[in-house]
């Protein structure tokens, strides 16, 4: 390398670690800030919007006096440095502007108030920063002018810039985050300014001192109107493929952290060489209107290329997730591979179509920042106009056609009809219209039918009937919502924290789901419940549920909102006797902000003297880790935690963490006493929910148990997002025991009745001590009978291995009736093949349990017919 050509090198340089630390800034700044504005996706947009609204805003205004600066270098130096010193400053200012959000923004904003509030907040909130960033490529570019008067270096600058921005996104996840938080981060972004400063410094400026304009002269030359619109509807056309297919993908992929930071490392990626190929090969001596209308043909045949692979890359992914094997890295780079299939061709044309328009745009005396600028601004419309306009309307391949049409328009606006190349791109748009390329992505068991499907602002949700009439509600075809088929489960989770508490009134369940767990808050007598769901889809599709939930429109102690869980809390005045947060998967983007120790804090801040707040968790989508880990972080905030486990299935154990300002106790006629209404206890029958012993035995540990079960560790948190970090690497992984994590709780946890009940006064109580000691023992013994036995239709080898071990339980507790209905189920069918061993069997249950009927009535039945 020349001497000569050092300072070139270096200014490379620096705009590729100021491109790092600007995209790190991003990735951090979003997600601190969806703390305070919430996670709706009309939330997540406007501050996108207002990120991009910044860069344009400093590009276009700070554009005119860096080129009329005889020293741009200087700019440059303070840009950056202002940069740096604000995103310093905002480590302390966000959290006290997230406490003003929640103010200001309210519980139940209409959709316009709440975007505006969260585009203007943050625009101002991040304004010296974005400005400033906005203004630092301009100011390079002016700087490598004067140091090489011969060179149009627009797309070679832009390629670092955006080649440092891909470093950024993976440095600042895969490292920076996972090992130092949010806050420490964006202070390493903020030295990695001040580290650009010095570097700038390094620079000798030896060219000559740039002519001062004539008074009353042009800075630099004027530009066609028609460049400056392209560049504006480039920058709309260019993020809403990014939004889309974004979108697309993430019903395909896990939906990660880790999944969205590999499709946006693939868009600036393919970007980034889009540039670094146009500087290499551009054409000086060409017409540009002619290599416009080439590069905008080109990334409209690219984006129809992309719009095709979406349709196949549900197979693809799933082929190279299964080649993965569960390994964390193998899923990820099927990520990216198919992520790279879909962006890399359409955003590499990209960035060598706004490097081309960039440079046209550009004069020797300056220009750059201006088309940044109306490039920026399109940019910052396009989520707006995509993601909730034409999202919803047009739904996802027309939107996605709209885009690749949107190219071919410009070209032949540009060219005319002499434009065939833009012509074919309108017609092979034309033929995927009318094709049956659906981009609908929903998986479907066989002979089953779609009720609904609705691609929402925030995700797109199917609600489905199979044949057994049984409906499904899904979104983004990964997470399953609930079903009529999981009623009696999902009405538990209803059902038990309000009876845990010893006279609700008032209660909040924070995730709404099919609504089966929020319709069982309507046969309480006297208590008003207020249901939140955040995707507003969820909600209109609530009512094919019916046949779990009932009418909830019709029930007057229900309401609905659809809003975000965390932003409700905190700007909610109201307290709650009973808060119940329902499943929410962990390794999901965002979800993980929904077990830290800020929102707990948040909740207990929420409930009466003796309110009650259980967090259910879905242990088959957690590992011992990752479980260890929620539970330090809850015991963070209620000391007196205990852990209840919501029924007896090994498939998908749930087990709820019961947290409380005072510990709650129980009296042994706590069932009697607390449950007085028929229609209630007729509904508790149907969830077996029958007894004390039903209700209280499904504790399974106490704060004691759960603090030596968690040990020692990092607690999750908004700064120290631990949850969102670890939870996909379980996800990807394959988990053949989904009942691990709940086994290894129990292992580790002795409970006693005297850490639930209140001490005995009689003999009577005593006995009910004694009888739920033996409740436990008997649970605990049959969930380990679960566990070492192997499905099979052949009944009687499987009573042969279960008979006993079954029997044994009911001796041991005849109140756990969780033994006996199995058996008594199977003594029933076994009559049809051997009678005798059928009548024996209801006799060993007779003898069993002689508290229960139903063996003797059910022999009294079968001999009779």
């Amino acid at each position: 390398m020349k001497k000569s050509d050092t300072p070139t090198v270096l200014l490379y340089l620096v705009l590729f670690v100021s491109g790092s630390a600007g995209l790190g800034y991003e990735m951090v700044w979003t997600r601190m800030l969806m703390v305070g504005l919430g996670h709706e996706f009309i939330a997540v947009l406007a501050v996108v919007t207002a990120f991009f609204s910044g860069l344009a805003l400093g590009a276009w205004v700070l554009d005119l006096p860096i080129s009329r600066s005889r020293k741009p270098n200087h700019w440059y130096i303070m840009l950056e440095f202002v940069i740096g010193a604000w995103a310093a400053a905002l480590v302390f200012l966000i959290p006290s502007f997230n406490r003003l959000a929640h103010s200001v923004i309210g519980i139940d904003p209409s959709p316009v108030r709440h975007w505006a509030l969260a585009f203007f907040m943050p625009l101002l909130l991040l304004l010296p920063a974005t400005a400033s960033m906005g203004g630092t490529l301009p100011a390079v570019e002016r700087f490598f002018v004067r140091l090489r008067q011969h060179e149009r270096p627009v797309g070679g600058l832009y390629a670092a810039n955006t080649l440092g921005a891909v470093a950024g996104i993976l440095v600042t996840i895969y490292f920076l985050v996972p090992r130092l938080g949010f806050a420490a981060t964006t202070l390493v972004l903020a030295g990695l300014n001040v580290m650009c400063c010095g570097l700038a410094m390094l620079i000798p400026d030896k060219a000559p001192p740039c002519e001062k304009p004539a008074a009353g002269a042009p800075v630099y030359a004027a530009v066609p109107v028609p460049l400056l619109g392209i560049l504006l509807i480039t920058g709309v056309l260019g993020i809403g493929f990014e939004v889309l297919a974004i979108r697309a993908l993430s019903q395909i992929f896990e939906n990660t952290i880790y999944s969205f930071s590999s499709m946006l490392t693939t868009y600036l990626l393919g970007t980034a060489c889009g540039a670094g190929l146009y500087q290499r090969f551009k054409q000086s001596n060409a017409s540009p209107q002619k290599n416009i209308s080439v590069l905008l043909c080109l990334t409209s045949f690219s984006s129809l290329c992309g719009i095709v692979i979406l349709n196949f890359s549900d197979g693809a992914y799933a082929a190279l997730r299964a080649a993965a094997a569960g390994n964390f890295w193998g899923t990820l780079i099927a990520e990216m591979v198919i992520a790279g299939l879909i962006f890399l061709p359409v955003t590499a044309a990209m960035g060598a179509t706004f490097s081309h328009l960039a440079q046209t745009a550009t004069t020797r005396k300056g220009g750059l920042g201006r088309a940044i600028g109306l490039n920026t601004l399109g940019a910052s419309l396009a989520p707006l106009l995509f993601g909730v306009a034409l999202l919803p309307v047009l739904g996802l391949k027309n939107s996605l056609l709209a885009v690749s049409g949107g190219y071919a328009v410009l070209a032949l606006c540009i060219s005319g009809r002499q434009c065939l190349s833009a012509l074919v791109a309108l017609g092979c748009a034309a033929l995927i219209f009318f094709s049956p390329i659906p981009l609908r992505y929903v998986t479907k068991p066989d002979k089953s039918v779609i009720l609904e499907h609705r691609e929402g602002v925030m995700a797109a949700v199917t609600t489905l009937e199979d044949s057994q009439g049984d409906r499904f509600l899904k979104v983004n075809d990964k997470f399953h919502m609930g079903s009529t088929a999981t009623a009696f489960a999902d009405k538990r989770l209803g059902h038990i924290p309000l009876l845990l508490h010893p006279h609700p009134s008032t209660a909040l369940y924070l995730g709404l789901g099919t609504g089966t767990t929020f319709s069982a808050a309507a046969a309480h007598q006297g208590v008003k419940a207020v249901g939140i769901e955040l995707v507003p889809e969820i909600v209109d599709m609530v009512h094919y549920f019916k046949k779990s939930t009932g009418d909830l429109s019709a029930q007057p102690n229900l309401a609905i909102k659809s809003a975000d869980a965390r932003r409700f809390i905190n700007a909610s005045a109201q307290c709650y006797d009973v808060i119940v947060a329902d499943l929410f998967h962990p390794g999901r983007d965002g979800a993980g902000s929904l077990y830290t120790v800020e929102h707990f804090a948040a909740i207990r801040g929420h409930l009466k003297p003796q309110g009650l707040f259980c967090q259910w968790l879905p242990l088959y989508q957690l590992d011992t880790l990752l479980l260890r880990t929620i539970v330090r972080t809850f015991l963070s905030v209620f000391p007196n935690c205990r852990a209840y486990l919501a029924y007896y299935s090994l498939d998908k154990p749930i087990i709820g963490l019961l947290g409380s300002p005072a510990p709650l106790y129980y009296h042994t006629d706590w069932y009697e006493t607390r449950i007085t209404d028929a229609a209630l206890r007729q509904q508790l029958q149907a969830c077996r929910l029958n007894s004390v012993y039903d209700l209280l035995g499904g504790f399974i540990a106490d704060a004691d148990s759960l603090i030596e079960f968690a040990g020692e560790g990092p607690l999750n948190t908004d700064d120290m997002p631990v949850i969102i970090l670890n939870a996909p690497r379980f996800v990807y992984a394959e988990h053949p025991n989904p009942s691990q994590s709940l086994m290894e709780l129990l292992a580790a946890c002795k409970l006693t009745p005297e850490k639930i009940l209140y001490p005995p006064e009689d003999a009577a109580q005593h006995q009910a001590h004694q009888r739920l000691a033996r409740y436990w023992v008997a649970r605990d013994a049959f969930l380990r009978i679960g566990l070492t036995t192997q499905p099979t239709e052949n009944l009687r080898l499987l009573l042969a291995k279960i008979q006993e071990p079954l029997l044994a339980c009911i001796r041991m507790s005849p109140d756990f009736s969780a033994a006996y209905d199995p058996l008594l189920a199977m003594a029933q069918t076994l009559y049809q093949q051997d009678r005798h061993a059928s009548l024996n069997l209801l006799d060993e249950l007779d003898r069993a349990n002689p508290m229960r009927t139903d063996a003797y009535r059910l022999r009294a039945y079968l001999q009779s017919h």
